[in-house]
């Protein structure tokens, strides 16, 4: 019985190996829709101010859905004429193939990350991905 619980825990953390949560947070003011558009293949979607988006993505680069990196463009404003295009989860920081979380804070000010705290990137800044 022992030998089977130390198989099913066993099991259980392989399975979350290179599974990495993206997590994506309306802060705006005045009840802003917050509007995202990821590269995860899951669609436009809305914010409402005090809501999250959570997505998984695989850094196991022997999934046939693996990619070595994931953008999302955020939009608020009148019209979502304010927008931002980011990498939120890169294979580079996960340390030795682990489960990254990316946690994203949409604000007026900028776009904060749980890595760069310090930092936010600015809306419609310079950060844009040049495709």
């Amino acid at each position: 019985m022992n030998n089977f619980l130390i198989v099913l825990v066993l099991l259980g953390l392989c399975i979350g190996l290179g599974e990495s949560t993206v997590t994506i947070s309306n802060q705006l003011k005045h009840n802003k829709l917050l509007g995202i558009l990821c590269d995860n293949y899951k669609g436009y979607q809305m914010l409402k101010i005090g809501e999250d988006y959570n997505f998984n993505v695989s850094l196991d680069s022997s999934d046939p859905v693996y990619e070595e990196q994931y953008s999302c463009t955020l939009y608020q404003g009148p019209n979502f004429k304010y927008r931002q295009e980011f990498i939120v989860l890169d294979d580079a920081w996960s340390e030795g193939g682990l489960e990254v979380t990316s946690k994203w804070i949409a604000r007026e000010d900028g776009i904060y990350s749980s890595r760069l705290l310090n930092n936010p990137l600015k809306w419609d800044g310079s950060h844009l991905l040049k495709n």
